[in-house]
């Protein structure tokens, strides 16, 4: 069978198919493979008349919109519990500049105690994020070797479950702490399946063309489901909350049945072929796309003699050149950004912002500046790397400058609504935005790195070790805020962050360093070019073009 030709590559530079191995081979799909929603699609022959181009666009958009809306709701149940621990644990602290009068602090036992309700707090995040930070190694494994459908549909079920039980305990007036936590450790271990899996797929239909920026745009299901997630939770947060659970697991059962239904997880099913993804490389460890406008570019037909990939290892894939920096440095990018992913709400509502207290809806939706900076930061981010070729260059310059504005935020934050939400929005591209990409396209790239040989089953493994080192630290995040927030001393809150940026920034160096001397090499090799040429011209003029050959 022919591999696409230079023709066919000229005809259509943007999304160029092995179209011959579509019109020819057999089969052409694999029906067995197919969600029914699809199934039946191909079945009747809606597609029947698009050229293979055009459906593979058709495919792609269903896929991006697929997995966007899958990891909006896991992101949309996590945040819930942020908007709710107000409620929870009314700040009745009489140092706080918000602090509720003694008569009316009532909480939900056993988080109403002022002595120690922000530490029980902090105790449920870490009871979450700890298991979901060690089942995450564990699931990339397990994604690499099973029906990513399948995966994802169970892990999200699983999901809506264990954030239903959580709002259940108001219903049935459940007040033991130890039914929270088992609730807690319950959803974070299949919260875990989430990344893995919608990273894989959008790695099996993407190639590296213009990754940081589409999957810059495509992160922004993170902060949509904390913006949704917190909107939505404050309705009935103040007052009847185990509503804000359980109508959070209501829209992530119903974007489950989606899933299920009509999630292709790889072209090769529906007859397409998959992307290439080794079209460029660097030997500094920090994977860099080309310019090429060719997005999906195929490397292999679609139809060949049946070959089995095996997954590859845990070891293997943690010597990847560059997963083991990134992975170190998600950890502390990653730790900043979930303590504000869970305690934002919190602190707006307990320290004045313009000389006003915010009551708990008011918080939840202010918070949300954060997540729409994090949209940005990601975006921009993403753009910018692809422009520069340079992933850890990027981070670390956003990581850098998040160091600044943090400490602003928490110097002015509280001066003006209008001061607190521009910092916001500032705050939360600086730090959203070099874990957004780290966890995305970098995570993409080191999983499709062409010491793997072409092998289509290291994607999710690479992405778990990478957002489960990153997980470690957000479990420590929300947990040290906890305790320090306990006592008021929000000012050691900010240092701490202030130190995790600058350490991940740090961390990144010999990545950057290996950049950075592509970027010379790549100067100096063009300015010889230039000289050469120059040369050879004067040469020309003197009419010794043979001699200027020689030379």
């Amino acid at each position: 069978m022919e591999r696409v030709s230079d023709k066919s590559i000229e005809r259509d530079p943007l999304l160029s198919l092995d179209e011959d191995a579509i019109e020819d081979d057999s089969p052409r799909i694999r029906y067995k493979r197919l969600p029914v929603g699809v199934w039946f699609i191909e079945w009747v022959g809606v597609l029947s008349r698009i050229d293979p181009v055009n459906k593979k666009k058709f495919y792609q958009v269903m896929i991006v919109i697929l997995t966007f809306c899958c990891y909006t709701t896991y992101h949309l149940s996590r945040k819930t519990i942020s908007v709710v621990k107000s409620t929870l644990h009314p700040d009745c602290n009489s140092s706080s500049e918000c602090a509720n009068p003694s008569n009316s602090c009532s909480g939900w036992v056993p988080f109403d105690n002022p002595s120690d309700g922000k530490t029980l707090l902090g105790t449920l995040d870490y009871a979450w994020l700890f298991p979901y930070a060690v089942a995450m190694f564990f699931s990339g494994q397990l994604a690499d070797r099973s029906n990513l459908r399948y995966f994802l549909t169970i892990g999200m079920l699983g999901s809506s479950v264990s954030v239903a039980l959580f709002g259940m305990g108001y219903f049935l007036s459940i007040h033991t702490l130890y039914y929270f936590i088992l609730v807690q450790v319950f959803g974070g271990i299949l919260q875990s399946s989430g990344w893995p899996g919608v990273v894989a797929v959008m790695a099996n239909w993407f190639g590296k063309g213009r990754r940081g920026f589409i999957m810059g745009i495509w992160n922004c299901h993170t902060s949509v489901g904390n913006i949704i997630g917190t909107v939505v939770p404050a309705i009935w947060a103040h007052d009847d909350w185990g509503w804000s659970f359980v109508v959070s697991a209501i829209i992530m059962f119903v974007i489950t049945i989606f899933v299920f239904t009509f999630l292709v997880t790889d072209p090769v099913h529906v007859g397409l072929p998959p992307p290439r993804h080794h079209l460029d490389s660097t030997s500094s460890g920090s994977i860099t796309p080309t310019n090429s406008s060719d997005l999906i570019d195929s490397a292999s037909p679609v139809h060949t003699k049946k070959q089995e990939e095996k997954a590859i290892s845990f070891w293997q894939a943690l010597l990847i050149p560059g997963v083991i920096e990134f992975s170190i440095a998600l950890f502390f990018a990653k730790l900043v950004s979930y303590a504000f992913l869970f305690w934002l709400p919190f602190y707006i509502k307990a320290n004045k912002i313009g000389g006003q207290c915010l009551n708990t809806f008011q918080s939840g939706a202010l918070s949300t500046m954060f997540d729409v900076g994090g949209m940005i930061g990601g975006i921009l981010a993403g753009l910018i790397s692809d422009i520069l070729k340079a992933r850890a260059f990027t981070s670390t310059v956003s990581l850098y400058l998040s160091v600044p504005a943090l400490y602003m935020f928490r110097q002015l934050g509280g001066k003006s609504l209008a001061g607190a939400i521009v910092l916001m929005i500032i705050t939360g591209a600086f730090v959203n935005g070099p874990y957004a990409m780290i966890t995305t396209a970098v995570s993409a790239d080191l999983g499709t790195h062409k010491s793997l040989q072409g092998s289509q089953k290291a994607k999710a493994t690479v992405t778990a070790i990478i957002d489960g080192t990153g997980s470690i630290g957000a479990a420590v995040g929300p947990l040290i805020t906890g305790l320090l927030s306990s006592k008021q001393d929000w000012d050691s809150v900010f240092f701490f962050f202030m130190a995790s940026s600058l350490a991940s920034a740090v961390l990144l160096s010999r990545l950057v360093y290996g950049e950075v001397k592509i970027w010379w090499n790549n100067y100096t090799h063009k300015r010889r070019l230039k000289a050469d040429r120059e040369d050879l011209i004067v040469v020309h003029d003197d009419d010794d073009i043979s001699t200027g050959i020689a030379t």
